[in-house]
């Protein structure tokens, strides 16, 4: 991902319904500034996308480092452990 990095990125359980949540933190490495910024994250299982949707981090000024978290409704924990892959990409920006 050219200009933003991602680390310490986990999924937890939260609540009765067992809803799955991600979070990390993002850096924003470019020479812009963005009010909002949007990017694509996706899991891998088998080289098969098992999950996609989409996470918008607002304020994110250039040399910030900014945790996220968001749900990932409609994927079951189980899944979890089968993840081969995870991709975040960069959608756009204004």
């Amino acid at each position: 991902m050219t200009g933003f990095l991602c680390h310490d990125i986990s999924f937890a359980r939260k609540g009765r319904r067992g809803w799955i949540f991600a979070k990390g933190e993002i850096s924003n490495n470019t020479a812009k500034d963005y009010q909002t910024a949007v990017f694509r994250f996706s899991l891998f299982a088998n080289n098969r996308v098992v999950w996609a949707g989409i996470f918008k981090i607002r304020g994110f000024r250039r040399g910030q480092t900014k945790a996220f978290e968001f749900l990932m409704e409609g994927l079951d924990y189980n899944s979890i452990p089968t993840i081969s892959k995870q991709e975040i990409r960069f959608e756009s920006g204004y």
